[in-house]
């Protein structure tokens, strides 16, 4: 149904209204037509770099066999727990996008040797009796992809490469293989890896099994900023980002006891420690109360950035369907180079596989990059439609089976009929609830630039614009706008160098969805007030929050109200504290 052919119908009704009091009307109406909306994604990621040491522990001295370091790419099956030696051929400093560094006596990075692996930077052999005594090996690993959100503060980044995190010489070690990075925008974030390696026993040697792949959390971030030059420590332009420990408790099951006292006790993440109860090295990467806990915290990382823009940008004709659950919309996209979205199945396998352009009714976490299951996006078929390059189009079916041409400078257009009833009947997990124009990268590629959500809300948002009627008696008497309730949502609090986030709710007591304005205010004595004016549809309202000063600022309301709803006095709603 068309946006005119329902703004008649909501005219009629408002006509069978009136007459229904015995009156009489004469009037002209024009249909109301929302703005066109675009959603900005985030800018494709031309080359990050990762380097991380792990643990001052990770290039300390061991009790036995010289030290514990860091080799490039994933090591071989020793066949039992020995100590590696060179002739094995398992020790690397470089493999593919994957090199060790260590600082010489200058502090520039240089690539450590087989022979030069346990010593320090001044060149003097690592010793286990002192914890400040370490080699600083790093691993750096270049060549990442995905995308990145300055504005949204988040990233998505994949590396491809491995390395191996080697102690007591060889006597145990595992590997990590296609570190990724996600990057939240309430500054925290993770880096995830699939670990593999050998397991074995300090107290058995003799043990010796292969451990099979899984993904575990390497690091937990907080404070982070994106930048687009790289990571920085929130509210700085620090770039070294220490992932959390200290303070962090653990279960170690049947390993030794976490201890939890002292200046550096903590952890690395579960998962991570669960792994390495596998692998025998488990105590090593958490306070255990040993004589080496001041070098196991996690180390600071480094992820540097080089960004291509512009981001990609979706643009839809309409997003607020206003009566009923169909509309015929226009999709156009701009910016989606096809250059960077390469397909790992048939028909498109190896070659630029473009995007599905889809009316769908998704979960929260929904993103393929983000490892999200098929479960997590449900859409429309007969809205559902896949751009690709014009020589493609056949391929993959032609129009009928919903290609779209999508040029070679990224740009595509198309109309998709929504049906929400027809999607509800599909889409019936409760985990599914934003209804809204999605793409995503065709073909199985993987491309968190291509990634993007428009909201789309179904109801009464705008009433049809009706000129001021002539009526005879009796008049018709006017409905009372209905009172209203305001809720504050979750908030992520501001500090003195970024803003914030947080969220109103208004609901009308006659159940209609609310819409207008409101006014949000954060108040502290002794400063100035702080104002926010945002505009509520369909009930909801997301609201920046200004850099603040450090201290407690309360929160309150007013809703303006409206020809339909009452409008509000200034309503406290909580406070936040800033605290940094």
């Amino acid at each position: 149904m068309s946006i005119t052919s329902r703004a008649r119908r909501g005219l009629a009704t408002t006509v069978a209204a009136v007459l229904t009091t015995g009156g009489f009307v004469a009037l002209a109406a024009t249909p109301a037509h929302a703005a066109p909306v675009t959603t900005v994604g985030s800018n494709p990621v031309v080359d990050a770099t990762f380097t991380w040491g792990l643990s001052d522990e990770q290039g300390g001295g061991a009790f036995f066999g010289g030290c514990n370091f860091l080799s490039a790419g994933a090591a071989g099956n020793t066949g039992s727990s020995r100590l590696w030696t060179e002739a094995d051929g398992f020790y690397k400093n470089v493999d593919g996008n994957v090199t060790i560094q260590k600082p010489d006596s200058t502090g520039a990075p240089v690539a450590p040797t087989w022979s030069t692996k346990c010593q320090t930077a001044a060149g003097t052999p690592v010793v286990a009796a002192s914890t400040s005594s370490k080699t600083g090996n790093q691993v750096r690993i270049t060549a990442g992809k995905g995308a990145v959100s300055v504005a949204d503060n988040t990233a998505n980044i994949q590396w491809t490469g491995s390395f191996t995190s080697v102690f007591y010489g060889g006597l145990t070690y595992w590997s990590a293989t296609n570190p990724k990075l996600v990057v939240r925008p309430d500054g925290t974030g993770t880096v995830t890896a699939t670990a593999s390696g050998y397991g074995t026993d300090m107290q058995d040697t003799t043990k010796w099994t292969t451990i099979a792949p899984r993904t575990i959390t390497l690091a937990t971030l907080k404070n982070v900023d994106v930048t687009s030059s790289g990571l920085v420590v929130g509210g700085s332009s620090s770039p070294a980002i220490t992932p959390d420990y200290l303070g962090v408790t653990v279960q170690t099951g049947t390993g030794t006891a976490q201890a939890t006292s002292g200046a550096s006790w903590g952890s690395f993440p579960q998962s991570y420690i669960d792994f390495q109860q596998l692998t025998g090295q488990s105590s090593y990467w958490y306070s255990s109360g040993g004589a080496r806990d001041a070098a196991k915290p996690a180390a600071p990382l480094t992820v540097g950035l080089s960004i291509a823009g512009p981001a990609p940008t979706v643009t839809v004709s309409e997003s607020a369907i206003a009566q009923g659950d169909t509309a015929t919309i226009t999709v156009s996209g701009r910016n989606f180079d096809p250059a960077i979205a390469t397909g790992s199945r048939p028909p498109l396998a190896g070659k630029p596989s473009g995007t599905y352009i889809a009316f769908g009714k998704y979960a929260d976490v929904w993103k393929p990059s983000e490892s999200a299951a098929a479960s997590a996006r449900s859409n429309l078929g007969s809205a559902t439609k896949w751009a690709v390059l014009a020589a493609d189009t056949a391929t993959i079916g032609g129009p009928n089976a919903g290609a779209v041409e999508l040029g070679a400078d990224g740009s595509f257009t198309t109309e998709l009929t929504i049906d929400k009833a027809a999607l509800d009947t599909t889409a019936t997990a409760t985990t599914l609830k934003n209804y809204g124009i999605y793409t995503y990268p065709g073909g199985g590629a993987t491309q968190p630039a291509y990634e993007t959500y428009t909201p789309l809300t179904f109801g009464s948002t705008q009433p049809p614009v009706v000129e001021p009627p002539v009526v005879t008696p009796p008049v018709a008497q006017p409905i009372a706008p209905s009172k209203v309730s305001v809720k504050r949502g979750s908030t992520t609090k501001p500090t003195t160098k970024r803003t914030g986030r947080t969220s109103i709710t208004v609901s009308a007591a006659n159940g209609a969805a609310v819409t207008g304005k409101a006014v949000v205010t954060f108040k502290k004595k002794g400063k100035k007030s702080k104002t926010k004016t945002v505009t509520v549809r369909n009930g909801k309202a997301a609201v920046t929050i200004p850099k603040l000063a450090k201290g407690t600022w309360a929160v309150s309301v007013k809703f303006a109200g409206t020809a339909s709803f009452q409008r509000t006095a200034t309503l406290k709603r909580g406070s936040f504290t800033v605290t940094k």
